[in-house]
């Protein structure tokens, strides 16, 4: 049988997930949309690592993003500069 490619394999226990950096929740001037931009979403780790994900702006302001995301079947999510967010397009290309 052919390997697959991606993750294969149990999830890591909720005790070993480690969460990117992130900001400090803001407080005031939070916009809270009624459907969520696809985003393309730069994480950084405190092991110097980063990390590229797909994910969704769920909140923002106007210097930062509430990014949701899926890793091991999980919804995590953090706030991050929205200097580290990028739209993505949800709409298949045709070919």
């Amino acid at each position: 049988m052919a390997e697959r490619p991606g993750w294969h394999g149990i999830p890591p226990s909720a005790d070993r997930y480690v969460p990117p950096l992130q900001l400090a929740a803001p407080r005031e001037a939070i916009t809270a949309p009624e459907k969520s931009p696809a985003l393309w979403i730069d994480l950084d780790y405190a092991d110097g690592s980063a990390r590229t994900v797909r994910g969704f702006a769920m909140a923002w302001t106007g210097t930062a993003v509430l990014a949701q995301w899926i890793e091991f079947s999980r919804a995590r999510e953090a706030w991050v500069e929205a200097a580290r967010c990028r739209r993505r397009s949800t709409v298949p290309r045709s070919g």
